[in-house]
């Protein structure tokens, strides 16, 4: 309705629901993922069709189920004559790559996009996200602390893979933190550039010497830090 859009001219509605558990690969090497939705409901309150439960057949095929967006990008930024890799920035931060000409499709999570940035916002300043990126520009890059949590053996785990709050939560970041006197605009600062140098490394390692001609980079109107590191001047 806000859209202005007409339940008769969508074909369906794509819901992936709430992430509650992620565990592809985990205990019998198949693993599972749970995910809170009630597509049904839906269906029945939009009279649209819903398609739903979309990272359960991948993990039961022994894939990982996330991220889901690369087809999207490969629909919609994939050039004939230029490698693309396309950078969204959500709660995790997922590295799509799209080779020249329509080669095989690329996906992985990276790292921790607005995940850790958010809950240490809200610790430390009651906010639910830090507007524009203001608080962490305020605040110096600690390299010391950014190489301890760029040693997190995720990192260098090749694709594919995937992460999320089960790895990259409070208990994560506060054992990483342990014995700092850095001040919390510090920790913020350093935060945002572990998102942006995880994606970075990611993309080298997977290009090696191969540099995508179009690095796009999706995020929120919040993420103004995160692509200022991305695209210095």
């Amino acid at each position: 309705e806000q859209a202005g859009v007409a339940a008769a001219d969508v074909a369906a509605i794509g819901a992936h629901g709430q992430t509650v558990r992620h565990r592809p690969g985990a205990f019998d090497g198949t693993g599972y993922t749970v995910q809170i939705l009630d597509g049904a409901l839906l269906a029945e309150l939009t009279h649209i069709d819903v398609v739903c439960d979309l990272r359960a057949r991948d993990v039961a095929a022994g894939g990982q189920g996330a991220p889901l967006v690369p087809a999207f990008h490969a629909a919609c930024l994939a050039d004939r004559e230029t490698d693309v890799a396309v950078l969204n920035i959500g709660g995790i931060a997922n590295l799509t790559l799209l080779p020249a000409g329509g080669g095989p499709v690329g996906g992985f999570d990276c790292g921790p996009g607005n995940l850790l940035l958010d809950l240490w916002c809200r610790r430390h300043l009651g906010r639910p996200y830090d507007a524009d990126g203001a608080w962490a520009a305020g605040g110096a890059i600690d390299h010391a602390m950014l190489q301890r949590w760029l040693a997190e053996p995720y990192f260098a785990r090749l694709p594919p893979k995937s992460t999320g709050r089960d790895l990259f939560d409070a208990s994560w970041l506060d054992a990483g933190l342990a014995g700092t006197t850095r001040r919390p605009q510090d920790v913020m600062a350093t935060l945002a550039e572990l998102t942006v140098r995880g994606a970075i490394e990611a993309l080298a390692r997977r290009f090696l010497q191969r540099r995508p001609g179009n690095l796009p980079a999706v995020t929120g109107a919040r993420g103004v830090r995160l692509l200022g590191a991305l695209y210095p001047a």
